[in-house]
């Protein structure tokens, strides 16, 4: 699976280097190979040397082609020019860490699709080694094959975290031209997916009156405690930033108008109506806001004074540079907006040509993006 760039490094044991990337083995990695070992070596006999050996040669073939499977990730992000930072082992598996600013759904779908491909040509290949095996070899090779296929298919399932709902985002995503909306097609298949598991590893033998086999239902708990929460944390994202993409500066602000600081209160109140602005903006000789009112206060000037009357007395300042774009939406207007938060409680909006459009209250713009 593709996630963000990290803020810092993992912590673990780095094994090297590979596509440009630190290869991170988590301690946790260590203790499931022991777990996995101990799990495929108990026979009817109990765990045996023999057993406990040929189960912790297969657990390493298993930690193996998860790394092959996130060296996919890694290999197919290279070929779409993305920087590779880290691919890391960890007790639930792996996942790879590259930077994925400004992504495309052809490529989102194509590194997600890489890894489970990956674990089905290793399995292919491994089932026709096997079978040119006798003994140990040929038996471990055969549990290899089977581990990767079920690997490639549980990932290739459609919802998220899953490889599969990356894939089902990209295509979503792609046909609508809404990328929000392919991570909510995602995110509610990762919650089909996980009700399904447990359905299938509980229900379904309940339905047969067979009894519950009590390692599969453990799994099926396990895997519905990490898919359920990652798919509904998506889900929430999803919805959250879907709905800023609707938000505009423009739109929340009110309608203004640029008037000179030498201007005087009657100038500023016809070019208000003339425009249709609620708010003045006021520039500084640079042509820079250097503060604004609303068009309202002026009612308290005397009628027969706004023709003389500068609008120093109406005027509140606005920090100097507290400007962005009218266009900006998004994830572009929160990137706006952040760095003025407790500097100022208003934003000039400006159109492309730099021109005041619009005051923005700090409040009213992160009510509209929450």
């Amino acid at each position: 699976m593709d996630r963000p760039p990290p803020t810092r490094t993992t912590r673990g044991i780095t094994l090297g280097r590979v596509l440009g990337a630190r290869i991170v083995l988590t301690p946790s990695t260590l203790v499931m190979a022991l777990v996995l070992a101990a799990f495929y070596g108990t026979g009817e006999d109990g765990l045996t040397r023999h057993g406990f050996a040929l189960g912790l040669a297969v657990a390493i073939l298993l930690f193996v082609s998860v790394f092959l499977h996130e060296l996919a990730h890694a290999a197919a992000a290279r070929a779409f020019r993305r920087e590779v930072e880290e691919i890391v082992l960890t007790f639930f598996g792996g996942h790879t860490q590259f930077r994925a600013a400004d992504p495309r759904p052809v490529e989102t779908g194509v590194i997600a699709a890489a890894g489970p491909a990956a674990n089905a040509l290793i399995g292919a290949v491994a089932i026709v080694a096997a079978g040119a095996l006798d003994g140990t070899a040929g038996e471990v090779l055969w549990y290899a094959g089977l581990l990767n296929f079920l690997l490639a298919g549980f990932n290739a399932l459609p919802g998220s975290p899953l490889d599969g709902g990356r894939v089902v985002n990209a295509i979503v995503w792609g046909v609508s031209g809404d990328r929000w909306k392919g991570h909510r097609w995602a995110a509610q298949g990762g919650r089909i997916v996980a009700i399904a598991v447990i359905v299938i590893a509980v229900g379904w033998p309940l339905l047969q009156g067979r009894g519950v086999d009590v390692v599969a239902a453990v799994w099926a708990m396990f895997l519905f405690s990490v898919i359920w929460p990652a798919s509904s944390a998506e889900l929430r994202a999803a919805t959250v930033l879907g709905r800023r993409e609707s938000v505009t500066a423009l739109a929340v602000a009110s309608p203004a108008v640029g008037v000179t600081y030498d201007a005087t209160v009657a100038e500023a109140r016809e070019l208000a109506a003339a425009a249709g602005a609620r708010e003045v903006v006021v520039l500084a000789a640079d042509g820079q806001a250097a503060g604004h009112f609303p068009i309202s206060l002026t009612d308290v000037v005397p009628e027969d004074a706004r023709g003389t009357t500068t609008l120093l007395s109406v005027t509140m300042p606005i920090v100097r540079g507290a400007v962005i774009p009218a266009a900006a939406t998004g994830e572009g207007l929160v990137q706006a907006v952040v760095p003025w938060f407790g500097r100022t409680d208003v934003l000039v909006v400006a159109d492309a040509e730099g021109m005041p459009v619009g005051v923005a209250r700090l409040e009213d713009l992160k009510a509209a993006l929450s």
